[in-house]
């Protein structure tokens, strides 16, 4: 019934579609490729309604990463060990349960679509659950909070999930026009942007004196998260709802008539697609190695430009993290634009350029002779990464059209879904891998500031040539992605032509 809210979970065939080959049919002409290009134009409510879920996604994933530190190992006591196989477990078990929920909600039926749903009450109950992460007692034994660490965060990762993954995929399906794509995720990345910059001052709220132990007035850094992730609990339920009333499923009539799919099926078609193999590779290739050197970054900044004067490097560091942001807001507007002149293509590969030239320059813009150079490198990191982040969904959008004419079905969820479980997964083992790679250039702690040479200088190539290294192999794999702006404008036309405009 419409008004019932089921899923069927036996595994189907692909419709009976004659074009469900696993090949694009051939290519019609440009001429007419024209009709209805103009349609699919968002109100700009609808895009702001849409680009305040991305807050949801940030604060719940990035605030908990922000503050467990300080909370679970300054303030609780845990080591960093312990706090490093928490994070690798969350992750796994987040990245496992974006995969159900995709499947899910692709499967989904009910009077308000496939995603509404699981936005809405996915929102409420993960920004309800948000402040129970930090909820622990410094009073209690160590392995009673390593517990409780363990069990809320394993137990919030399935639930943020239940929101996040149905969250990207609406974002894949709210529009057919090109360049419409690229404006709604622009969008989402300036608020996205914001709510990564208010995430950076969380510690600092956290450490506020109205949150001191009232006996001995030392910072209870525990109960200043708390209320920190009760304020971001609040937005998060504010902005479900708002994603909810406001943003329609535009392809939902499309999807309610299809077949539902078996899990495992619907993930072995998804990574079938050669276009979305090659957008998944780039994105990876990229992801996964420059998060790998993330740390090694302070490392290079800290022993190599300042010697070990952690004060003055942090100071640089806050400085660089404005760049970062400044940069990237810089980097959308620019993707947005050149997206509609040059393709999504084209300005993935200039976002790559950027990183190439960011991470490549901090052989020199990293120097003791003029600290403040590494401003610029981080500045230039941000304007890529930004770019790249704007332009890669609104590709796996278009990834999702080419699909369609193939299999005659709309599967966002399992695009979606797969695309996070790889990125996750692969996130989890630059986690594992970091530590060991650190210490293979000799870097000892108790050192200080009085590293080997040869330690500081591993520590400057690993930082600069694990980056380099990956981007000039992103900027191998893009040059196989086959969908350009001309073959989408005929695409969308041929689908159009078979179930009409949506």
């Amino acid at each position: 019934m419409a008004d019932s809210f089921t899923v069927v979970t036996s595994p189907k065939a692909l419709d009976s579609d004659p074009s469900a080959t696993g090949h694009a049919p051939p290519i019609a002409s440009p001429a007419a490729a024209e009709v209805g290009k103009d349609d699919g134009k968002l109100p700009t409510g609808t895009k702001v309604a849409y680009a305040m879920g991305g807050s949801t996604d940030i604060f719940g994933h990035w605030l908990y990463n922000n503050l467990v530190d300080p909370v679970y190992n300054v303030f609780l006591g845990l080591s960093p060990s312990q706090v490093s196989v928490v994070r690798a477990i969350t992750l796994l078990v987040d990245a496992c349960s974006g995969l159900f929920f995709g499947w899910l909600s692709d499967n989904a039926r009910s009077r308000w679509g496939r995603r509404r749903p699981f936005v809405l009450i996915g929102s409420i109950i993960a920004g309800l659950g948000l402040p129970c992460l930090f909820m622990a007692r410094p009073t209690w034994d160590p392995s009673y909070i390593y517990l409780y660490m363990i069990v809320s965060a394993v137990l919030y990762a399935p639930i943020i999930a239940s929101y996040n993954t149905p969250y990207q995929s609406l974002g894949a399906e709210l529009t057919p026009d090109y360049n419409e794509r690229t404006s709604v995720m622009s969008y989402k990345g300036v608020i996205q942007k914001c709510a990564g910059a208010l995430i950076g001052w969380g510690l600092w709220f956290a450490t506020l004196p109205m949150f001191n132990d009232p006996v001995t007035g030392k910072p209870d850094v525990a109960r200043g998260a708390v209320w920190a992730a009760a304020i971001c609990g609040a937005w998060m339920i504010f902005s479900g709802v708002i994603n909810f009333v406001f943003v329609k499923e535009r392809y939902y009539a499309k999807a309610q008539a299809q077949q539902r799919s078996g899990f495992f099926r619907m993930f072995a078609d998804a990574f079938q697609c050669k276009p979305y193999l090659v957008l998944l590779g780039t994105a990876l290739v990229y992801a996964v190695p420059t998060g790998l050197v993330g740390t090694l970054g302070f490392y290079a900044l800290n022993y190599y430009v300042f010697q070990g004067d952690i004060a003055a490097s942090g100071r640089i560091g806050g400085w660089s993290g404005m760049a970062y942001l400044v940069c990237g807001l810089a980097g959308i507007v620019a993707a947005n634009r050149l997206s509609r002149v040059l393709g999504k293509h084209k300005t993935l590969i200039a976002a790559l350029l950027v990183g190439l030239l960011a991470f490549g320059s901090s052989w020199w813009l990293y120097t003791p002779a003029m600290p403040e150079l590494s401003i610029l490198c981080m500045g230039l990191n941000g304007f890529s990464a930004t770019g790249l982040w704007v332009v890669l969904p609104a590709m796996s959008a278009d990834v999702i059209d080419f699909d369609e004419l193939n299999s005659g079905k709309r599967r966002e969820g399992a695009y979606s879904a797969t695309f996070s479980w790889v990125m996750k997964v692969g996130m989890m083992l630059s986690m594992l891998i970091g530590g060991p790679l650190l210490e293979s250039t000799g870097f000892d702690a108790k050192l200080g500031g009085a590293q080997s040479p040869e330690t500081v200088l591993w520590i400057r190539i690993l930082f600069a040539g694990i980056p380099v290294t990956a981007l000039l192999i992103a900027l191998v794999l893009i040059q196989f992605y086959p969908l350009t702006t001309e073959r989408m404008l005929v695409i969308r036309t041929q689908l159009e032509q078979r179930r009409g405009t949506v």
